[in-house]
């Protein structure tokens, strides 16, 4: 009996511990969520540290590709990525998504301006489509 109260007392301690980093994790802003992918896309070696944080169909997409040519490809992408990304703007979509108009800078050092689709999935963010423009 003792053993089962100490059990229980345990769990619920754990629980108390846990449940507000599941709270912070699930409350995020599509903002905060974007902010934690591009530092995470910065530090990646290979495509698959970025892949929990893409929408369900690119990540099937990318996991489909043979995985050499999924080196060459990522490597391509963080060629040519973008640095110094500031938001500009954010608007709700009636779908539930998030655009993010944002602004950075590209490999060649010229300023750029992007579109950045922020999808939920079930109670988490995820990347669904990211797009870049830089003006000559």
């Amino acid at each position: 009996m003792r053993i089962r109260q100490l059990a229980i007392c345990s769990i619920m301690a754990l629980l108390v511990f846990l449940a507000p980093a599941a709270t912070t994790a699930q409350g995020k802003t599509a903002q905060q969520f974007y902010q934690e992918y591009v530092a995470a896309f910065a530090k990646a070696k290979t495509i698959d540290d970025i892949l929990p944080f893409m929408a369900a169909e690119n990540r099937k997409q990318a996991e489909a590709t043979p995985k050499a040519e999924r080196d060459k490809m990522f490597e391509m992408i963080k060629m040519f990525g973008h640095t110094d990304i500031k938001l500009l703007k954010e608007e709700k979509g009636a779908d539930g998504s998030t655009v993010l108009s944002v602004e950075g800078v590209d490999s060649d050092k010229k300023k750029s301006t992007g579109q950045v689709t922020i999808v939920k999935e079930g109670a988490a963010w995820k990347i669904g489509k990211e797009s870049w423009t830089t003006k000559s």
